[in-house]
């Protein structure tokens, strides 16, 4: 395969931004407390994974590149699920905090109690 100059070189700094994400998303794993840090992890995998990609696709390294999406697959299904639970609870959270059955209020006929 024949990849130009230029493209290679947009390649390589796609790498690096890769990169400094990763470093910026372990540090901020580091600093997060124990319940915290699936996210920020997976961040890190999921651009840690992407310099691999970005690297084996701007030479020929066709199975590394392979290899690379295989990874990045359950990493990014992963994601997609914490995120879709995350909805999933704030819809629940936000549903439940509505006003208690017996409320006395202006809606409830009585105006300023």
């Amino acid at each position: 395969m024949n990849i130009p100059v230029a493209a290679r070189w947009a390649l390589l700094a796609l790498a690096l931004l890769q990169f400094l994400l990763a470093v910026r998303a372990l540090s901020r794993a580091r600093r997060a407390g124990p319940g915290q840090r699936t996210g920020p992890l997976l961040d890190a995998a999921d651009h840690g994974i992407g310099v691999v990609l970005a690297t084996a696709l701007a030479f020929p390294h066709g199975t590394l590149a392979f290899g690379a999406m295989i990874l990045l697959g359950p990493v990014i299904v992963w994601k997609g699920v914490r995120d879709v639970r995350a909805r999933r609870e704030a819809k629940a959270g936000t549903g439940a905090a509505g006003p208690a059955a017996g409320d006395c209020g202006p809606a409830a006929g009585r105006p300023g109690v």
